[in-house]
């Protein structure tokens, strides 16, 4: 009786174990097969302007100049605004916005890509409204990302300092992802500098935990 009680108590063992290792674990990154046909959807910002700058700004660097770094759904792509760019006296561009006024010149005014968003996490950071918006100067349509309602995005953002901007934040594409397949992000930008291939090798096609937790040291140190 007792060698049959163990033999049931192995059998429910090696069945208990069996019925784990049927359920597939999450893998730690998307295949390249996935990769390339979620970029169909989801494509790199690739393209370039004559005012954008020639040189890459890593992930870092953007997170030290960043208010938050937040997950948010995009909602609808608002209507475009413009906004007279402010210029601390004592800066170059202070300094240049005063000559252009002694000369009569009328100050630059360029018009900004907005999206109204909701912000479900905030990562690291200050605390974001639930609803915000998000924007980037029109100049850079075709290099920054073209953000569709329902993406989900990982964003690193900073405060509008115009009037028209007030409530609002900037993003960039150097320091956004996509999340995509629930678990995962894909990068929006990839780069060229070392130091970008890095960060992007780390975490692009990867799990969106690996990201918040990169993200999270980064913001740390």
């Amino acid at each position: 009786m007792r060698k049959i009680l163990i033999t049931i108590l192995i059998l429910s063992v090696v069945l208990v174990v069996l019925g784990c290792s049927s359920n597939k674990p999450i893998s730690s990154s998307l295949s390249d097969e996935r990769i390339l046909e979620l970029r169909n959807e989801y494509p790199l910002s690739e393209g370039s302007a004559s005012l954008a700058q020639s040189v890459d700004v890593p992930f870092e660097q953007i997170l030290e100049m960043s208010d938050a770094v937040i997950i948010a759904e995009v909602v609808k792509q608002n209507p475009s605004f413009q906004s007279i760019l402010t210029a601390e006296p004592g800066t170059p561009e202070g300094d240049a916005a005063e000559k252009d006024k002694a000369q009569g010149i009328e100050p630059y005014k360029p018009t900004f890509v907005s999206y109204e968003v909701k912000v479900d996490e905030v990562i690291v950071g200050e605390e974001v409204d639930e609803t915000t918006n998000l924007f980037y100067n029109a100049d850079f349509i075709g290099v920054e990302p073209d953000l569709e309602p329902g993406m989900k995005i990982v964003a690193s953002v900073k405060k509008g300092t115009a009037p028209e901007q007030q409530g609002s934040y900037s993003f960039t594409r150097y320091a956004t992802y996509y999340i995509v397949d629930d678990d995962y992000v894909l990068s929006a930008y990839q780069g060229k500098s070392e130091d970008m291939k890095k960060f992007t090798n780390q975490t692009d096609g990867k799990t969106l935990n690996n990201l918040v937790e990169q993200i999270t040291e980064l913001w740390s140190n």
